[in-house]
């Protein structure tokens, strides 16, 4: 009898314990609160680190999801039985910060009005111990990082991003379990934070489905406006059509000084109503006047057997079957998704500039 009254009051102690590190009493508020400095000491917001999303990564291990990477954003799904959906934290809920502690995030979310705040059990010191192996340090100055960014200026560059329907689905794999074509949209937009400085004439960035758009020279503000403005449409995807055009316009302005042109091609690769990409691709080889001249790297983006079947294929077998040099880098997701957009391109340049010994960087 003694053991089981013990025991009935280390689970009622338990259980008000996690009610009261859940969700708090509600309080409006009008100014600022103070913190403590031991408070102050114990939390720090939630930040982006180059490729990884942090905020996503965290919220999702806590089983939360959230309507978009930036704060402001509501809970648009509570994981059943994960930590949060004992926290008090509803579906529908407005957060607006994200504290961290070594072992829990604490949310301020706002309901019906009134402001809460609610404390979850995640291992950050853990998840964080993977980010400082991955991250990608920005600076606002000059840093060693700066230099490796440098190798952009001896390239140029053309990013294509499939923007059909299939780019919206969610079962992709993608970290925070966030649609591809929001994994995409944040790539770039960390990509563009590292490289304003030291790639101050933009880059060319094309939008495909079944039709294309060519935007030349895109800077950080134009990209987040076109990205407020277009949505995944489209069932049909046309790859070889707009690869072959961005070919084309290399071709055709080459000069003796020309720099290596550089294309990643951001794609699930589910279909391709276009010509055979390997037809592309041989064509601009051959007219290749030295290796590396070109180069052209596939992005897988989510998961797909036929499409990695087909890449891979590009990658290994094209000059077996005529093409003059081989121009082709395949990643796929598994890849991309641990190295990041800004990564896989500053190795795509690093090789291209590994062909011009004489040139130096700027």
């Amino acid at each position: 009898m003694c053991s089981l009254m013990h025991l009935s009051i280390i689970l009622l102690v338990t259980i008000m314990s996690i009610v009261t590190d859940g969700l708090c009493a509600p309080h409006t508020v009008a100014t600022p609160q103070k913190e403590s400095r031991s408070s102050a000491a114990k939390t720090r917001p939630i930040v982006l680190h180059g490729h990884i999303d942090e905020l996503s990564y965290l919220c999702s291990s806590a089983g939360i999801r959230l309507s978009g990477s930036q704060l402001p954003a509501r809970v648009t799904k509570l994981s059943l039985g994960s930590a949060a959906a004992y926290s008090g934290v509803q579906e529908g809920d407005k957060v607006l910060k994200i504290d961290s502690e070594d072992n829990a995030i604490v949310l301020t979310v706002e309901r019906a009005g009134k402001q809460y705040q609610a404390k979850i059990a995640v291992n950050v010191r853990g998840l964080r111990a993977e980010f400082e192996a991955r991250k990608i340090r920005f600076s606002l100055g000059d840093s060693p990082f700066d230099k490796e960014l440098a190798s952009l200026k001896e390239c140029h560059v053309a990013i294509l991003l499939d923007r059909s329907l299939s780019m919206n689905d969610r079962d992709a794999g993608c970290p925070g379990d966030i649609s591809k074509w929001m994994w995409c949209r944040q790539q770039i937009n960390n990509m563009y934070a590292a490289t304003s400085r030291v790639h101050d004439s933009g880059l060319d960035i094309v939008l495909f489905n079944d039709t294309h758009q060519i935007k030349k020279g895109v800077t950080l503000w134009d990209l987040k406006q076109a990205f407020d403005q277009i949505r995944p449409a489209g069932t049909r995807k046309n790859i070889s059509q707009p690869l072959q055009e961005v070919l084309d316009g290399y071709f055709k302005r080459r000069t003796e000084d020309s720099k290596p042109e550089v294309v990643i091609v951001l794609t699930d690769a589910k279909e391709n109503i276009g010509p055979p990409l390997q037809d592309v691709l041989i064509e601009a080889s051959n007219k290749m006047t030295r290796p590396r001249e070109v180069i052209v790297t596939f992005l897988q983006v989510g998961e797909s057997i036929m499409a990695e079947e087909l890449l891979e294929d590009l990658e290994r077998n094209l000059v077996a079957k005529g093409a003059r040099y081989q121009l082709v880098n395949y990643k796929p997701f598994s890849e991309v998704r641990n190295m990041g957009l800004l990564r896989e391109l500053l190795s795509a340049t690093h090789e291209a500039t590994q062909a011009l010994p004489h040139r130096p960087l700027h």
